[in-house]
């Protein structure tokens, strides 16, 4: 067993939400995945995960009906430290949930990589070991170990990190309705017998954007999955349009991941949540409280 009885301290973990300005989906793979081609995109919209040391046992708390059991993100990164490191933890977590479930927001995934990086210090387990555990929690967890803007291909796991995008915002809608990703991915098979992927549109899109080519980046958004959810889901549909019609400066509105939140992507500060770089993150993602 871990012992904290000398660690009397707890710390508090920023875990942001993301987006997909960008993301193609390809045919299932003989693993039961699809390959996708993303834009990843950080923002300063957080969940706080807060652990306690001052404790002899583990215990996990949340402000949601959050359940700990094996579909909880912490639960299996627990599990699989435990695992890594043959020893039990006693620590106590404290999730305050902001970023809504089932948004395509990426809650969970963060929520996971900020214990994975925090846990991986605290019992200095390398990089590599790392990775491999992110990817085995959640395909978007390797991601949030590090955040900013990056490029992701594979089942999200292959990422490119060419360096942070700066200068805009979005404005977010949620409709209170959860997608399930796998749900999600049967809607588009459903639909889209001969999907097809061009690995090569987001690094043009990246690229656009980096250079705040608007009316590239206007016309290069894109979302596999929007169709098939906005024809399943008439309320999600709706939340784009309300969105649509209310930001009509935008450079363009969209659906996130699988859904179901929205957003409207602005150049500038328009929008309440801005991009927050890798940089930015790493300075910040862990504090003492």
């Amino acid at each position: 067993m871990v012992s904290n009885s000398s660690r009397l301290s707890s710390v508090k973990l920023r875990c942001p939400a993301k987006i997909n300005l960008y993301l193609a989906v390809g045919k299932s793979r003989s693993d039961g995945f699809h390959e996708i081609s993303t834009v990843f995109q950080t923002i300063d919209f957080y969940d706080d995960l807060f652990v306690k040391h001052d404790t002899r046992k583990l215990y996990f708390k949340c402000n949601t009906s959050l359940r700990w059991d094996k579909e909880n993100t912490l639960y299996k990164v627990i599990e699989q430290i435990e695992s890594e490191i043959d020893r039990r933890i006693e620590i106590g977590l404290e999730l305050k949930k902001r970023i809504p479930s089932g948004a395509g927001l990426g809650g969970g995934s963060s929520d996971a990589a900020a214990l994975l990086k925090y846990l991986a210090g605290l019992f200095k387990i390398d990089e590599e070991r790392v990775l491999r555990i992110a990817s085995n929690v959640g395909s978007d967890v390797p991601f949030f170990l590090k955040g900013g803007t990056a490029i992701a291909s594979g089942r999200g796991e292959i990422l490119s990190f060419p360096g942070d995008v700066s200068g805009y915002s979005v404005e977010l809608s949620f409709p209170g309705i959860e997608v399930s990703t796998p749900l999600a991915y049967e809607f588009i098979d459903e639909d889209n017998p001969e999907l097809h992927l061009d690995c090569e549109m987001a690094e043009k899109y990246y690229l656009a954007l980096k250079s705040h080519d608007i009316e590239a980046v206007r016309r290069m958004s894109y979302n596999t999955f929007e169709k098939s959810i906005f024809d399943r889901f008439p309320m999600i549909r709706d939340c784009h349009s309300m969105l649509s019609n209310k930001n009509g400066g935008a450079i363009k509105t969209m659906m996130t991941g699988s859904g179901s939140a929205i957003f409207s992507l602005f150049e500038g500060c328009k929008g309440r949540y801005s991009f927050v770089t890798s940089e930015e993150l790493n300075e910040k993602w862990c504090s003492m409280v």
